[in-house]
């Protein structure tokens, strides 16, 4: 996965709003980190694994007391 350097912060996002805006904007090639901050781990695990149906390359990441998700949409 390449590193472009978005991020999307989906603190404040419920779940499915997230995916939306993820399907919406990441375009086939690009990467992006989704930013969940303080959320639950349960939350992060959701996301991750929806993400990981709908066919994304998905990474956790824990960065400076973040829970983050590195996604890139396949070619």
């Amino acid at each position: 996965m390449e590193f472009f350097g978005e991020i999307l912060n989906a603190e404040t996002l419920d779940v499915d709003a997230t995916l939306d805006t993820i399907s919406r904007e990441l375009k086939s090639g690009e990467t992006l980190i989704l930013d969940i901050s303080n959320a639950s781990h349960h939350q992060t695990d959701v996301i991750y694994d929806k993400l990981i149906t709908r066919g994304y390359e998905v990474k956790k990441l824990f960065s400076d007391g973040k829970n983050q998700i590195l996604i890139s949409r396949k070619l």
